[in-house]
């Protein structure tokens, strides 16, 4: 979805909705823009630890296959790189996220499955407000407080039957990405309920939660505004 687009509907969701944070976003790039943050490559690091720099001052970040000893959530996650499998060990014994390396190991063939190729050799995570008109977004992530996400996803499910909302056991860097990006193929995509990860909680804030869609999920719902429950002229005869 063309960032125009999307910054078009985030003036229009801005107007019965405030955020603390500006909205991020995922697009894939041919370009290897010099003036991108990519991570320290000689020794460990998560993304999160630099959320700021995008989200404060404005950097963008720089995935790709070259990610030397720093965490491999996003190449692996992103496609750049095949997913290591290490039968459960890290996430079974290290992480203890899971009680058994069993557990471990359905949890890495699940995630596996929502792998998609890059269509093309760096992922950059940005600001939308920052991003090039002509820009194709892939995954746009909110940050809304405890209102604004129960907002969100309300107006996820206004035109279903069924929730339009996940809340996944996922890692941060899935939550933000592969998640919601896996959903832009699906035939009714589902938004994302992101930063439940116990370990990245450690390097965003406290009060920050972030709600993702793939960027066609998102449009679709800011046409839903008028005429639902966050309409501008409608007011609740039952609201307290």
């Amino acid at each position: 979805m063309k960032a125009k687009i999307v910054k078009d509907g985030l003036q229009k969701l801005s107007e019965v909705l405030s955020f603390k944070y500006p909205a991020t976003g995922w697009y894939f790039s041919v370009e290897n823009m010099e003036d991108s943050f990519a991570h320290k490559r000689d020794r460990w690091v998560c993304m999160f630890m630099y959320w700021a720099l995008v989200l404060k001052r404005g950097k963008r970040i720089q995935f790709s296959a070259d990610y030397g000893k720093a965490c491999v959530g996003i190449p692996e996650f992103g496609g750049f790189i095949p997913p290591m499998d290490d039968e459960g060990e890290f996430i079974a014994e290290t992480e203890r996220f899971k009680k058994t390396r069993a557990l471990a190991q359905a949890y890495y063939r699940g995630y596996v499955a929502e792998i998609h190729t890059p269509p093309e050799k760096f992922l950059y995570f940005e600001k939308i407000e920052n991003m090039d008109e002509n820009m194709e977004i892939e995954v746009v992530n909110l940050y809304p407080d405890i209102t604004g996400l129960a907002n969100l996803t309300g107006l996820a499910s206004y035109d279903r039957e069924e929730s339009g909302t996940l809340i996944p056991d996922a890692s941060g860097c899935q939550g933000a990405f592969s998640i919601p990006y896996d959903q832009k193929f699906k035939d009714r995509p589902m938004c994302i309920v992101g930063l439940m990860d116990v370990l990245i909680r450690n390097y965003v804030p406290e009060d920050m939660i972030m709600f993702s869609a793939p960027a066609n999920r998102f449009v679709e719902m800011v046409d839903n505004i008028d005429g639902s429950f966050l309409d501008k002229n409608f007011e609740n005869p039952t609201g307290f």
